[in-house]
């Protein structure tokens, strides 16, 4: 069932019972004449009414826009994308996304940090709501399901505002993260009463305590691929094991993720559209383009599919979304990966075919893949010192990318590679590019560069990281702005601890 289906279904009563929260400092409480006793026997009577607080907070994810390169969570992704060395844009303009990384999108009064924490912090107060409602203890199996995805989707959202808000846990652990919410209630047992930044370990903790519960919680089923079972909280969890280079537990968790999802075939993976989750096998989470969630040239698709009448296709600005072009060379020469990438140097032209042109503007958006989850487990392999067994979980991927592929001991960068090539375009490699302190390197020449916005940049650099977005240090009395440590800095202060390294962190061992 659709989420903008299931939102219908929460009662008139229930609405007016909470306040909607699209910030985190707001004041959030019952309203006069509505007793929670009212509310609990309502879910006891119908348990599924508290399913359109889970839905407005899916549906945020798709439908939450204030511009075009602010209307979802796939153009925060997208703009992730941009910022790496992968992803190359064919028109050099202002055009909505690639000046992030070269002129700096990311400080206060910008648009991108404003929309990404209004955002991801409307999706946790929709959530809450939810949580609030629910015994913790509840042996209603509706009552149960709906506590499980509602706390894997707030840690989905914290992960996604500490990766884009402050350096990685592995670079600073202490550094000041954001504040962390948990319930539209005062005084709430647990919730602090001031909303200030807390560290980042600390908001690590609560996103995995939040995906251990949710596990626990979740089954399989769930009425489409719009919500999340125990899979996609698995699959979360196997990413914040990663970041928090808990090895052996992400490698458990992507295992256990993608257990249920087969790998797509050598000749699916070539040809299938991948804006598309029919047919798509490997398919975990994402949102199924529907009329009332489109957002046309606004949408993921009009930015990324070079054959439609978006702003990426002919009919449009023709910015081009196309694979870096040192990557792409690094493919096999029978890889039927090169199969969704145009790369024709001597005629200047490059394009991306993995993201087609889908009818009225209805393609999905995927959000995880079971390709990610095995890629994980290998890379947890290979951190813990088991290449062979790292070389075996990535055969099983190559085997179904690249008939010459064959490997019997693979290392971090092997792995890193192949993700790289699969996950192209899908709002991952930022994260990657982050937790290694990867620098960018857009200048070279053989082969030739393709990128226009040609530059080079340390992996450490402010620019990638979101200052605390001005509505909210304007509204929060716990929230500093001179206090450089508190707001995050300007672009080029050195905060860390260590110093900007020289090299890529992606072949350390641990």
């Amino acid at each position: 069932m659709k989420t903008n289906k299931i939102i219908n279904w929460l009662s008139a009563l229930l609405v007016a019972a909470l306040v909607m929260t699209t910030s985190c400092n707001m004041d959030h409480d019952f309203l006069a004449g509505v007793t929670e006793d009212v509310v609990s026997d309502m879910l006891e009577r119908d348990p599924e009414l508290v399913m359109g607080f889970l839905a407005a907070a899916i549906g945020t994810l798709g439908d939450e826009w204030s511009n075009h390169d602010a209307a979802h969570i796939m153009s925060l992704q997208h703009a992730g994308d941009l910022m790496t060395e992968d992803m190359v844009m064919r028109r050099n303009d202002w055009h909505f996304f690639d000046y992030d990384i070269a002129d700096g999108n990311n400080l206060a009064n910008f648009r991108r940090p404003t929309h990404s924490w209004r955002m991801m912090y409307s999706v946790i107060g929709r959530v809450n709501q939810a949580i609030d409602l629910i015994d913790p203890e509840t042996e209603n199996a509706v009552l149960q399901n709906v506590l499980g995805q509602s706390l894997a989707l707030r840690a989905f959202s914290y992960h996604i505002l500490i990766q884009r808000f402050q350096h990685a846990y592995t670079v600073n652990r202490e550094a000041l993260g954001v504040p962390v919410v948990l319930s539209t209630r005062e005084n709430a047992e647990g919730q602090p009463s001031r909303f200030y930044r807390v560290p980042v370990y600390q908001v690590y903790e609560q996103i995995v305590n939040d995906l251990q519960r949710a596990v626990g919680l979740l089954g399989d089923a769930r009425t489409s691929t719009d919500f999340i079972n125990r899979a996609v909280a698995q699959g979360f969890l196997a990413r914040a094991f990663m970041n928090l280079e808990r090895w052996a537990e992400a490698e458990e968790m992507a295992a256990a993720a993608r257990a249920n999802f087969p790998l797509l075939s050598l000749e699916a993976a070539g040809t299938i559209n991948y804006g598309v989750q029919a047919g798509n096998s490997e398919w975990m989470w994402g949102l199924n383009g529907t009329a009332e969630n489109t957002r046309m040239f606004a949408s993921f698709q009009s930015h990324m599919a070079s054959d439609g009448n978006g702003y990426a296709g002919w009919g449009g600005n023709s910015s081009f979304k196309a694979m870096d072009n040192r990557l792409y060379h690094q493919m096999g020469e029978n890889d039927v990966r090169r199969k969704l990438h145009h790369m024709d140097e001597e005629n200047d032209e490059f394009w991306n075919l993995k993201f087609r042109d889908v009818p009225n503007w209805l393609m999905d958006n995927i959000y995880m893949r079971a390709s990610e989850m095995l890629l994980i487990e290998a890379e947890a392999q290979a951190r813990q010192g088991n290449n062979a067994q790292a070389a075996t979980t990535l055969m099983e991927l190559m085997s179904r990318r690249d008939p010459d592929f064959n490997i019997t001991s693979a290392t971090i960068e092997d792995v890193f590679l192949q993700k790289r090539l699969e996950m192209w375009g899908e709002g991952v490699i930022f994260y990657d590019n982050r937790r290694f302190e990867r620098d960018i390197d857009r200048v070279y020449t053989e082969p030739r560069s393709n990128h226009l916005v040609q530059l080079h940049q340390s992996g450490r650099s402010w620019l990638v990281i979101y200052q605390i977005p001005r509505m909210e240090i304007d509204q929060n009395p716990y929230i500093d702005d001179e206090d450089q440590n508190d707001a995050n800095p300007a672009p080029g202060f050195n905060q860390s601890p260590r110093p900007i390294p020289g090299t890529l962190r992606v072949g350390r061992e641990h």
